[in-house]
C-alpha cells in the first residue's frame, strides 16, 4: 500500500495541474469551428449583430499554427449586378494567417485579408475554451470599419467544435 501511495505522489508530482499551457491550448484548438453569434457592443451603447442573428462562419485551426476565419452574413443571395457584388463584400469577413496563445491572449499575425487593411497586422482576441465552445473577444477598440467607424467597441463571438 506504501508503495501505491509513493506511486500516485510520484505521478501528481511528475504531472502537472492547472491551466493548460500555450501549446496545449493551441493543440486543443486544432480543427474546424462552426460560429454561433457575433455581437459587436459599442461602449456606452447598444449591442448589434453586425451580420444579423443567424450569421454562417467557420474557423479552421491547422495543426502546424495557422487559422482561417471565414463569417458571412445570413440570407446572402447570387448576385445579379454590380451593386449587389460589392453589398455582398460588405457581408464577408475573411482572414488567416499563424496565431500564437499567451495565457488566453489569441493573437493571429494577418498574412491574407479580404480587408486589406487588416494584411500585416496582428488580429489579437482574448479567448474562453469550454469543452467544444469557444469563445472570443476583442479588446475595447476604435473602429475603423463600417458603421461603426470611429466608435469604441468590444466584439465577441462564440463558436461551437463541429465533429
Amino acid at each position: 500500500m506504501a508503495r501505491l501511495v509513493a506511486l500516485f505522489v510520484a505521478l501528481y508530482s511528475y504531472f502537472p495541474s492547472g491551466p493548460a499551457s500555450a501549446d496545449e491550448a493551441s493543440n486543443v484548438l486544432v480543427g474546424s469551428w462552426k460560429l454561433t453569434s457575433w455581437t459587436i457592443q459599442i461602449v456606452g451603447g447598444d449591442a448589434t449583430e453586425p451580420f444579423g442573428p443567424n450569421p454562417k462562419g467557420r474557423a479552421a485551426f491547422t495543426p502546424d499554427g495557422y487559422v482561417a476565419f471565414i463569417i458571412v452574413g445570413a440570407n446572402r443571395k447570387p448576385a445579379t449586378n454590380d451593386d449587389e457584388s460589392a453589398a455582398l463584400l460588405k457581408s464577408l469577413l475573411v482572414y488567416t494567417g499563424k496565431f500564437t496563445i499567451e495565457g488566453d491572449k489569441f493573437t493571429t499575425k494577418v498574412d491574407m485579408s479580404g480587408n486589406e487593411l487588416l494584411t500585416g497586422l496582428d488580429q489579437v482576441r482574448f479567448f474562453k475554451l469550454e469543452g467544444d465552445r469557444l469563445s472570443l473577444r476583442t479588446a475595447e477598440q476604435v473602429s475603423s470599419v463600417g458603421i461603426y467607424h470611429g466608435k469604441k467597441v468590444v466584439g465577441a463571438l462564440t463558436w461551437e467544435r463541429e465533429h
